[in-house]
């Protein structure tokens, strides 16, 4: 595969001259993390009140928040073990019904919702410790087998595959609030709305 020669002097992420490619990677794969946290809590914030626990057509907009931002949240932990759950947190809230089999599909949506408040203080402790995992990664750390047994993927690739199912369900936001409310989300990453510049 050729690669673009294109000049990037100009990028954001070649700003701080001497980076090597390691740190480099981790200021570009940790930005890109960072803005897709700040996608689904862009989602959230726009969800007009009488959507945010509509029932009527499956899963409620603010399940499928939560779900993504505790998934998010969990595997930005070192392990299971070292995992802190936010205080409101219920057993099998962060399931969604459909899925987990192992359930026999038992899962329901929760009678109680949470807030859109809740969701989106807890969406930016997910950007702070997304910020936090990628400023300490070594890449000693990176090629290290995950904490968690059921993913044989080494760190790194493990937390590419995290950023994937946050952006996975930020998308499924934005396709709820287009065709429910005919709301849009804005993309992050033009010219005139860039993803903020890593901060470490």
């Amino acid at each position: 595969m050729v690669l673009d020669a294109r000049d990037d002097s100009d990028c954001p992420t070649n700003e701080r001259k001497g980076l090597n490619m390691p740190q480099y990677w981790n200021e570009v794969i940790g930005r890109q993390f960072v803005t897709a946290i700040q996608t689904l809590r862009n989602a959230i914030d726009a969800c007009p009140d009488g959507l945010w626990d509509e029932r009527t057509d499956g899963t409620p907009f603010w399940h499928i928040a939560y779900h993504a931002l505790f998934y998010c949240d969990f595997y930005l932990s070192d392990e299971e073990k070292a995992f802190q759950a936010p205080d409101y947190h219920v057993d099998h809230n962060h399931y969604l019904p459909g899925d987990y089999k192992e359930f026999g599909g038992i899962v329901t949506t929760p009678a109680q919702c949470y807030t859109k408040q809740q969701m989106l203080e807890y969406a930016d402790h997910c950007t702070g410790k997304c910020r936090g995992v990628f400023e300490a990664l070594t890449e000693q750390r990176a090629k290290q087998r995950c904490g968690f047994w059921w993913y044989k993927l080494n760190v790194g690739e493990f937390l590419i595959n995290s950023l994937r199912h946050t952006q996975h369900h930020a998308a499924q936001l934005a396709l709820i609030l287009r065709r429910r409310a005919n709301l849009g989300v804005d993309w992050l990453g033009t010219e005139d709305n860039q993803p903020p510049p890593p901060t470490w």
